[in-house]
């Protein structure tokens, strides 16, 4: 008896746990956002930016290595890890390739 119990208490919690939740939905804003967002394709990478971001975040956590120690494509990869480490937004993320791939090896 206490099995069956125990079974329809876990089966009930298996289907509850499974059906989909509401997501509430805007119909209509009452306010217009205070910022506009820029796009990404409107920001024009700065290297002198891109130096300073690189020097003052990137040197928090290690030794910060020469621009010139790998190639762009060896700093595609190590930029796509770490940019989100180091919790850059997406304009930071632009200046600081920009700096690292125009000084990077050929």
């Amino acid at each position: 008896m206490n099995k069956i119990v125990l079974f329809i208490i876990v089966f009930s919690m298996v289907l509850i746990a499974c059906n989909k939740k509401a997501i509430p939905v805007i119909t209509s804003r009452t306010t217009s956002p205070s910022d506009p967002v820029k796009q990404i394709a409107d920001i024009k990478p700065d290297m002198e930016i891109g130096k300073k971001i690189f020097t003052n975040r990137c040197g928090r956590c290690h030794d910060l290595p020469k621009p010139d120690q790998y190639t762009p494509q060896r700093w595609d990869g190590i930029l796509s890890y770490m940019i989100p480490r180091a919790r850059l937004d997406d304009e930071q993320g632009i200046h600081v390739t920009a700096y690292l791939k125009a000084n990077a090896a050929k």
